[in-house]
C-alpha cells in the first residue's frame, strides 16, 4: 500500500506543477511557471528513476535531490497564497479560493 499511496501521491505533485505553470503562465508570470515546469520534469525523472527499482547510489541521489526540490516549491506556493490571502487578493469565500485555486 505504501508504494501505491505513494505513487498516487507522487504523480499529483507532479500534475500539480503543470497545472500551476499554466496558471501562472496565463497569468505572464513566466519566473514561475518555468520554476513549476521544471519542479514536475524533475520529480518526474526522479520518481521514474527511483520506481525502476534500480536502486543505485545516483537514483537515490536523483529522487533526494527532487524530493528537495518539490518540498521547496509546494513551501513557494503555500507562502504565496498566505501573501495573497493577506493582500486580500484571493476572495475569502472558499468557493471563490478554490475556482481561483483551479484557473
Amino acid at each position: 500500500m505504501h508504494i501505491v499511496t505513494g505513487a498516487v501521491g507522487f504523480l499529483s505533485l507532479i500534475a500539480a506543477c503543470f497545472v500551476f505553470a499554466r496558471r501562472f503562465a496565463s497569468m505572464q508570470r513566466r519566473g514561475l511557471a518555468a520554476y513549476s515546469v521544471a519542479t514536475g520534469v524533475l520529480f518526474l525523472a526522479g520518481f521514474v528513476g527511483i520506481a525502476s527499482g534500480s536502486g543505485n547510489g545516483w537514483t537515490i541521489l536523483g529522487f533526494w535531490i527532487a524530493l528537495v526540490v518539490a518540498w521547496a516549491w509546494i513551501c513557494v506556493m503555500a507562502a504565496r497564497l498566505i501573501s495573497e490571502l493577506r493582500r486580500g487578493s484571493v476572495a475569502a469565500d472558499p468557493t471563490s479560493m478554490a475556482e481561483e485555486v483551479a484557473v
